[in-house]
């Protein structure tokens, strides 16, 4: 059920109190109450959008271009930003979970199989409707050293707070606090329990005294509450020089090259299908043996309309659209904010440019984006996206690539404060240019394996490595998949979480968050995510029995 601020009473009734009602805090909450744990959802935000609660985490600042801003990249309210994704869902790949070779990754101390189990889960919640992530096509079998059969999927419905508002309507197990911003976290003169949070709501408080707490208030958000409370117990979470804020990553994302199909009719192996009553999304990759072997970063690759905003691409459907998207008003009815900056580009806007492309193609230019809008906008379930197809088969090719962690890529606490007095993060995201080198060998051996098959062959858009790493370097923006700054490992010196998603030396404290994650891998983070969510909810229902058992024998 749903309760107000002014309604918010004692926690201690509660097997669990989460903090976060966005995809993560969603899916943690319903697992709690499938298996039979009793929680307290508080969510900062309300049911739409609330701007007082956008406020709070609008002022957060990156010191580097790289990093999107707040106000686009993160949302308070039920769903959190789950309104704004688009709903892509990709599980980690095995060579994620490899063990630290010394350079490349840090490592989990979780496996893939520790992992897999849950993805029927997280599969479920979303609302598709298994766990596959693979499927194979001729002749693109033929490939050697990549792989073009991994899928992603789209989730048909993509805001978790539409989807599931009635069911937590309903629930007799799961109680969510709208109004209620979390601002501070107490613990024992010890530092091995949580003994409260306290709750704001603009000029009201109330301090909470869970039995067990859960962090799922996003990778920042999370961050931000421990560092305010180490602030005033530095002795907590490995001290000043522990891990804390620090290795904060995303993914390594653009555009350096072209692939060139020897059949265009091959473009609609590329394109979206519909699969097993979701659309779904084959991406190149390269096989686990390729990346250790070659030391690469892990990536995957797409083929992907030009750049909306490069009026030279003569496409009069894509004009249109960046016509429509550049008009703030229509594109964010369109697309989320952060989406549409990256279609519209950086200034200089080349209007005439693209009104002339429109010009010169009127028809095939209205026909297709009639086909974009009943596709995308009309149908059920909604089409993610579009690829218009060129008879010379020649498209953009789409990078997405793991970042590595850096301990100085991190944030810290600012002076400035938010509505309710909790201090804004000064954030320094850093992109190692070994990162970019990785991009460039990946894109050299998928191209190999391309033209051995005799399917297909990249274009690199700069002759030189230099001016292709500086390109990568200069388009590479993240700040939406907020991963590595409470990461898990088994020793507390280097990380905050341990393999259970408990910060380590406190009993009762949980992190359900990206921000867990010790590598970014290719992957989207979202569909991990939600796995460890149901994984934690198990352990925690598991705990709570364990602790029951003597009770019920004696």
């Amino acid at each position: 059920m749903f309760i107000s601020f002014a309604n918010l009473d004692d926690a201690r009734t509660y097997d669990v109190t989460v903090v976060g009602a966005g995809p993560v805090g969603i899916a943690f909450a319903l697992a709690c109450e499938g298996r039979g744990l009793s929680t307290l959802v508080l969510e900062s935000g309300g049911l739409s959008s609330d701007a007082f609660a956008q406020s709070l985490g609008a002022g957060h600042v990156a010191d580097r271009v790289r990093h999107a801003s707040s106000d686009v990249a993160m949302r308070r309210g039920l769903g959190g930003t789950s309104s704004w994704w688009g709903g892509r869902l990709v599980p980690f790949d095995e060579v994620d979970f490899a063990a630290d070779d010394g350079a490349l990754r840090y490592g989990w101390p979780l496996s893939f199989d520790e992992i897999a189990r849950w993805h029927s889960d997280a599969a479920s919640f979303f609302g598709i409707e298994s766990a596959h992530f693979a499927k194979p096509r001729w002749p693109w079998t033929r490939l050697d050293g990549a792989c073009f059969t991994k899928l992603e999927r789209w989730a048909p419905a993509i805001d978790m707070g539409i989807k599931y508002r009635d069911r937590l309507a309903r629930s007799e197990k799961i109680t969510v606090a709208l109004g209620a911003t979390a601002t501070t976290v107490r613990f024992d003169a010890a530092g091995g329990a949580l003994v409260s949070v306290t709750v704001r709501a603009q000029e009201r408080a109330k301090e909470l005294f869970p039995r067990r707490l859960v962090l799922a208030c996003g990778g920042l958000e999370t961050t931000r509450l421990l560092l305010a409370a180490q602030k005033s117990r530095p002795d907590l979470f490995g001290g000043a020089e522990g891990a804390l804020g620090r290795y904060y990553m995303g993914h390594v994302s653009g555009k350096v090259a072209d692939i060139v199909l020897r059949e265009p009719e091959r473009a609609k192996d590329l394109d979206f299908f519909l699969y097993r009553g979701a659309y779904a999304r084959r991406r190149f990759t390269l096989p686990r043996d390729a990346l250790l072997r070659e030391r690469l970063r892990n990536i995957s690759f797409w083929a992907d309309n030009p750049p909306f905003h490069a009026a030279d691409h003569r496409n009069g459907a894509l004009s249109m659209v960046w016509l429509a998207l550049v008009v703030k008003p229509i594109g964010r009815l369109l697309v989320s904010e952060g989406v549409r900056i990256s279609h519209v580009g950086a200034p200089p806007r080349r209007t005439l440019e693209h009104l002339r492309n429109v010009a010169l193609s009127p028809v095939r230019s209205g026909r297709d984006i009639l086909d974009i809008i009943r596709t995308r906008y009309f149908s059920r379930p909604r089409r993610p996206g579009f690829l218009l197809t060129s008879g010379s088969g020649r498209y953009s090719l789409h990078f997405h690539a793991e970042q590595s962690a850096d301990r100085q890529s991190r944030v810290v606490l600012s002076d400035r404060l938010d509505g309710v007095g909790l201090p804004y993060l000064d954030i320094d995201l850093r992109l190692d240019e070994r990162d970019a080198v990785s991009v460039l060998r990946a894109h050299d051996a998928l191209d190999a394996a391309l033209r051995k098959a005799g399917l297909a062959r990249l274009e690199r858009y700069d002759a030189s490595e230099s001016d292709a790493v500086e390109r990568i370097m200069r388009h590479s923006v993240d700040g939406f998949h907020q991963i590595g700054l409470t990461r898990m490992g088994d020793d507390p010196r280097d990380s905050v979480v341990d393999r259970d998603c408990r910060v380590h030396g406190v009993d009762n404290l949980h992190i359900a968050s990206s921000s867990v994650f010790p590598t970014s891998g290719q992957a989207n983070p979202t569909f991990l995510a939600v796995a460890l969510a149901f994984r934690l909810a198990d352990r925690l229902a598991n705990a709570r029995q364990r602790v029951a058992a003597p009770a019920l024998t004696g």
